[in-house]
């Protein structure tokens, strides 16, 4: 395999394993949809690419990040898409938060074109891409992981292999759902304590250090008190309602029934088309303030 690699999306989080690849001496030949965002890459050795097809010439691996199902089909499958540029048995591998239905359509089509497709979600926050820190959630067989366990050891701390294409979504998903229950109620806990005239400080530190404190929530109350919803943004309330509704439709598939997952996808849902979807997720706590 060579160290050469053709990236679909520079977002945030694409940008973040970007640079990491690019620091640990591996070429990136990168698509995005807005050109601008390329600038920085292409600054630290990044080739920027006009078309997903371009981006995927040349080279024997892929990695995709897209928002969402429709942004995953046109990149790959669309007019210009990447598949139609893969060489033989390329790899391509999907980092991107898709639901669990259309990850198993991609996959067979991917596979029934001659390549290879790798479930390859990925947890945490930019940052902890760009350290080295993210732990990738990999659906695939054991023969196939094998082949991008040097690309994924260079990007993250930990590799953990679930079972086939798909198991990696089907953990993904179920991950960020339970995100999405801790920062509904998180918020639920701010905007009591703040009717309350509780000091913003007191209630942070005493979140951040008691059982209840969990990732989601660490990084979106101190949102919640300030009302800052817009500086630093990891992550956006329309992405959270986005992932969250891709779980609930695969729970379905299961015939499971998630009553504290559908109310937490309301809450985003709600915070969403009440205009607060592009900003940070702690803007949830708006939609609870009389």
């Amino acid at each position: 395999m060579t160290q050469k690699i053709g990236f679909l999306g520079a977002g945030r989080m694409a940008a973040a394993m970007i640079k990491r690849l690019l620091s640990k001496g591996y070429q990136i030949q990168v698509w995005n949809r807005s050109p601008d965002k390329l600038e920085p890459l292409v600054a630290l050795g990044a080739v920027a690419c006009a078309t997903p097809a371009l981006a995927a010439t040349g080279v024997d691996t892929i990695i995709s990040f897209m928002a969402d199902d429709k942004a995953a089909k046109a990149v790959w499958l669309g007019d210009d898409g990447a598949l139609e540029a893969m060489s033989p048995g390329t790899i391509a591998i999907e980092c991107s938060t898709l639901s669990h239905a259309f990850v198993l359509d991609l996959a067979r089509t991917v596979s029934n074109a001659g390549h290879t497709y790798i479930d390859a979600p990925v947890t945490g926050i930019p940052a902890d891409i760009e350290a080295g820190n993210t732990i990738f959630l990999i659906g695939t067989e054991p023969a196939d992981l094998d082949r991008i366990r040097p690309i994924l050891e260079d990007t993250g701390k930990r590799i953990v292999h679930f079972g086939p294409v798909g198991s990696g979504t089907v953990y993904k998903l179920m991950h960020n759902l339970l995100g999405a229950v801790h920062i509904a109620a998180a918020a639920e806990l701010v905007a009591v304590a703040q009717k309350a005239g509780l000091d913003g400080a007191t209630v942070a530190e005493t979140f951040s250090i008691g059982a209840n404190a969990s990732g989601s929530g660490l990084v979106t109350v101190p949102g919640m008190i300030s009302g800052n919803h817009h500086e630093g943004i990891h992550f956006t309330t329309a992405l959270r309602a986005k992932d969250a509704s891709y779980a609930l439709a695969m729970t379905k598939e299961y015939g499971i029934s998630v009553p504290v997952g559908q109310a937490a996808y309301d809450v985003f849902e709600t915070a969403s088309r009440a205009g607060f979807g592009d900003l940070a997720q702690s803007a949830v706590i708006e939609t609870l303030k009389p």
